[in-house]
């Protein structure tokens, strides 16, 4: 990854995290042709409970606080299957570890995370994948 990491572009960011109980989150966003700003984002959540239907959220929420070292090292979670619910699924996360991965222009953060997502309890990953500015 670049040494200065404000001098690249998030085009992607990806999570993925089982349950203790057997059910499985998957966030993503891009950025629409990798350019734009945080807010410019395509996000997708999709929740698949073990004994239930898959559920897509209507909007989700996804921040990041990121170490010196452009890595993400906490998370947080709002994830509202209706804006008009007035509650949404909360969640976050906090780092294991982490590797970093460069490969045809676009440098890869893959860092393991510890999630607690409305008291369920859960590994995963979060993937952030950038390319220089």
């Amino acid at each position: 990854m670049a040494a200065n990491p404000g001098r690249t572009t998030i085009v992607r960011r990806s999570i993925g995290i089982v349950f203790s109980d057997g059910g499985l989150l998957a966030i993503t966003s891009t950025l629409p042709g990798g350019r734009g700003e945080h807010g410019d984002e395509r996000v997708v959540a999709v929740l698949c409970d073990p004994d239930a239907a898959p559920v897509e959220f209507e909007e989700a929420l996804l921040s990041t606080e990121y170490g010196e070292d452009g890595v993400q090292r906490r998370a947080t979670l709002e994830l509202w299957s209706h804006p008009e619910d007035g509650r949404p699924l909360r969640g976050a996360g906090s780092l294991i570890s982490s590797v970093r991965v460069e490969r045809d222009g676009l440098d890869a953060t893959i860092a393991f995370f510890r999630w607690s997502v409305e008291g369920r309890e859960g590994l995963g990953h979060y993937e952030v994948a950038r390319t220089g500015a």
